[in-house]
């Protein structure tokens, strides 16, 4: 077995909740409480991310609204005052409630810099079912979808249901666009409604888009514990079938149930060992870590390093 201790010089991950945490507990991004350091030493080339603003429970479709306008504005001046590029950290918006009936709020998110879109988190609403649930798309999510897609906003299917996986999936085949999955596990190594398929996965891939391996760990392991192995264990699952597909999810700042050993964005390089040890090249760990992020994000017209 090859051992090393290179790690990759950047980092790419498809969905942490930076935005929002660090508006809750006013943290700058320099602070260590955030798992995701996007002004880390240990990736000296940079960090880049989809930054994510999530519609939180127990607010109204409005109040979410208008708290995804203010965090983004409050995201962005941090971002500036740390010498960080928007293009580094473009916006993802989770759970599309906060549009309430209203297409032409997509038009509004796209002018703000918002890239991609999670339509779902949990249960129902206008567009149709999450993860939870066996609905698919209503009438209304299928031209929600349509309307993302015309924008250049990119559907993740991280939190639908399996039904509503297929609706999204059906209609970027047709249209010839996009979908991502930034933060899952893969079903058939952990049971869970919030995985993919091996099948949804591969018409991911086929759609040029991107699967993002998940560190909540009880998506990554049916005890509901997790540990660099698992995460390793479900990189390795999608990198033998879609290796041009296969990223860093991750999801930090919006779990507190990540692997041990994974506490934050800084202790990367295990993983990096653990994909090293299991075989993995230098240059498939890269594009695990930062280029098959990069070329996918390249094409969606952002610069070569977001």
């Amino acid at each position: 077995m090859k051992k090393t201790t290179r790690c990759p010089a950047r980092l790419s991950v498809l969905h942490a909740d930076t935005p929002l945490k660090s508006d809750l507990y006013d943290l700058p991004l320099s602070s260590p409480a955030l798992a995701l350091r996007l002004t880390s030493r240990v990736f000296p080339d940079g960090t880049n991310a989809l930054a994510a603003i999530w519609c939180r429970e127990g607010r109204s479709d409005e109040a979410c609204l208008f708290d995804l306008y203010r965090i983004a504005a409050s995201f962005r001046e941090k971002c500036e005052a740390a010498g960080i590029p928007k293009e580094r950290v473009p916006l993802s918006v989770e759970d599309l409630r906060l549009i309430g009936n209203d297409l032409s709020v997509l038009d509004e998110l796209s002018k703000i810099g918002v890239l991609s879109v999670i339509p779902f988190w949990r249960g129902e609403n206008a567009l149709g079912g999450a993860w939870d649930t066996e609905k698919g798309l209503t009438d209304f999510g299928r031209a929600a979808i349509a309307r993302c897609l015309a924008l250049g906003l990119i559907p993740d299917v991280s939190h639908a249901s399996r039904q509503s996986t297929d609706g999204i999936l059906s209609l970027c085949e047709r249209a010839g666009k996009v979908a991502i999955a930034s933060h899952v596990g893969f079903d058939g190594l952990c049971p869970h409604g919030r995985n993919l398929t091996d099948r949804d996965a591969f018409r991911i891939a086929n759609l040029g888009g991107l699967v993002g391996i998940t560190f909540h760990a009880p998506h990554l392991s049916p005890t509901g514990r997790a540990s660099v192995a698992d995460v390793t264990r479900h990189l390795l699952h999608g990198f033998a079938r879609f290796p041009d597909a296969i990223a860093l999810g991750a999801d930090f700042d919006g779990t507190d149930e990540l692997p041990e050993g994974l506490p934050s964005s800084d202790a990367l390089p295990s993983l990096a060992a653990a994909l090293s040890s299991a075989g993995l090249s230098d240059r498939a760990i890269d594009a695990i870590f930062f280029r098959n992020a990069e070329r996918f994000f390249a094409l969606a017209g952002l610069s070569t390093r977001f």
